[in-house]
């Protein structure tokens, strides 16, 4: 009895030593992120608080090739500078404003002492100045983990442009996350990948449950995902840039563009009334007709839509319907002579370095894309997808790190106007879908503290075997994205879920 008595301590002294590390990783995540939210809030008093009340080492290192650079400019130019952080901040408070972001943390303690080392990217006014490698040495003072040296290596970003994608390699672990997404898919066949990420800094970064069934393959970071109806918010976003080139005008009839589509459906519906999904036309391609396993033509889906139907008239309200979707991608076509498959490619996947991402087709099935499964007649079994048929609608497949650079490139203004996101987040009301341009834009409750709701700016997609959610947390500039190959899990509730432990 006294044997399982002791054996009992030890096991509970194990778990509290294990928690207790947890914990003391996730308070230094914590300093992470106030660092950076004190910094673009210009807030002294807290960033001030984040060191220790000591004199603080603080040494800038410029990296060679930046540093042969600046030689050619100045010849005596040193290779390194030492400072002190209060110095730095009231410098680099002067005027515009300031954000830096983290990537990758790499934390070692042992309760007393510790470290802590990330890729940084300094940003003035929305333009990223200088990256590199940052590393603090930390100590732990009454209970507080608090700042005691930084050093910086620095690449000027106008000399060597930061590469995109590798920090995407590795997973990353939020302890609490991990721990609910392993029961997930331990119990509930939750499979798919998951990035959770606050600003920049990935939180969490992990893939879950099989590739393929019949191979026993599990799904990796780098796995692709058709994302149903997810494509809708990537096709608002590119029709935006074509009415900020003067090639679209949202209030224009679409038979502007598209003249063979039939006067009964047509008649009084703008681009706009298409975007918002306020046209009254059917919801899905299958009332029009039955889906063959084949690839159609944008023409014979023309003539498919020319058999759909208006349950009211265009702008009298919402309701969701693919066909919207289907001719604002042919729309895309019209205006810049070149198919639809071939203008994602060229113009918004290649130019943000979307390698993972396209337009699926039976001809172009990507081959690291997971099967999709779903359960039919109480059986778990893979199931196919004709993505011709979703033109516009529901024919992208993607990885979770390619959407979150999309994202990440939307909500800095890298992509389209300041009047373009406005109109994109417009959603209105309830009674409206909260249907902003390809996108849902609902209130959403906050950590304790805040009194006033935020606003989330989402969208999804279902389909035949997958399941995907993108949420963006404006106010506390959070990304929560779930891609999955089992399109019978809850996918609304585990995000909310993320979301909570995330805040």
């Amino acid at each position: 009895m006294k044997r399982t008595i002791i054996l009992s301590f030890a096991f509970l002294l194990l778990l509290s030593n294990k928690a207790d590390a947890q914990s003391d990783k996730q308070q230094i995540q914590e300093l992470l992120q106030t660092f950076m939210k004190a910094l673009k809030d210009k807030d002294s008093l807290t960033m001030y608080s984040l060191f220790i009340n000591s004199p603080v080492t603080w040494v800038r290192v410029w990296k060679p090739t930046t540093l042969e650079a600046r030689r050619k400019q100045n010849p005596n130019e040193k290779e390194l500078a030492e400072s002190d952080h209060k110095s730095w901040f009231r410098r680099v408070m002067q005027g515009g404003i300031k954000e830096e972001h983290f990537l990758n943390p790499v934390i070692a303690e042992d309760g007393s002492i510790g470290s802590v080392t990330f890729d940084y990217s300094f940003w003035s006014n929305g333009v990223k100045g200088n990256w590199g490698k940052e590393s603090w040495a930390l100590v732990k003072e009454n209970g507080v983990w608090k700042i005691a040296s930084v050093i910086f290596s620095v690449e000027l970003e106008a000399i060597v442009p930061q590469k995109e994608g590798v920090h995407y390699d590795k997973p990353i672990l939020h302890p609490k996350m991990e721990a609910y997404l392993k029961t997930q898919a331990d119990t509930g066949r939750f499979q798919g990948v998951v990035l959770v990420a606050k600003g920049d800094s990935l939180l969490h970064h992990q893939a879950y449950g099989k590739f393929d069934w019949s191979t026993g393959s599990s799904n990796k970071l780098g796995t692709q995902f058709l994302i149903g109806s997810l494509t809708k918010s990537v096709v608002a976003v590119a029709i935006m840039q074509l009415v900020e080139q003067g090639k679209i005008d949202l209030s224009a009839p679409i038979k502007k563009y598209i003249p063979e589509l039939s006067s009964s459906i047509a008649d009084g519906v703008t681009v706009h009334h298409l975007l918002k999904q306020q046209s009254g036309l059917n919801q899905f391609i299958e009332d029009c007709t039955e889906i063959e396993v084949m690839d159609i033509s944008s023409p014979e889906l023309i003539d498919i839509i020319n058999k759909a139907r208006r349950a009211f008239e265009p702008g009298k309200k919402f309701a969701y319907s693919n066909l919207n979707y289907n001719l604002l991608g042919i729309l895309i076509e019209r205006v810049t002579g070149l198919s639809y498959s071939d203008y994602m490619q060229q113009k918004v996947f290649a130019p943000l370095g979307l390698q993972a991402t396209g337009i699926e087709r039976l001809s172009n099935i990507p081959t690291n894309k997971a099967v999709g499964y779903r359960t039919m007649n109480g059986i778990f079994r893979p199931i196919q997808n004709v993505t011709s048929y979703a033109l516009g609608t529901g024919d992208i497949y993607s990885t979770a790190a390619d959407l979150f650079k999309w994202g990440q490139a939307l909500h800095k203004g890298s992509l389209v106007s300041k009047e373009s996101r406005r109109l994109l987040f417009d959603g209105g009301k309830e009674d409206w879908g909260y249907y902003g341009y390809g996108f849902r834009i609902q209130p959403y409750k906050r950590s304790s503290g805040y009194i006033n709701t935020g606003t989330l700016i989402r969208h999804g997609g279902t389909m035949n075997g997958y399941i995907s959610n993108y949420h963006y947390y404006k106010e506390d500039d959070l990304t929560v994205i779930l891609l999955c190959n089992n399109r019978d899990i809850p996918i609304r509730r585990i995000t909310d879920i993320l979301k909570d432990l995330a805040l």
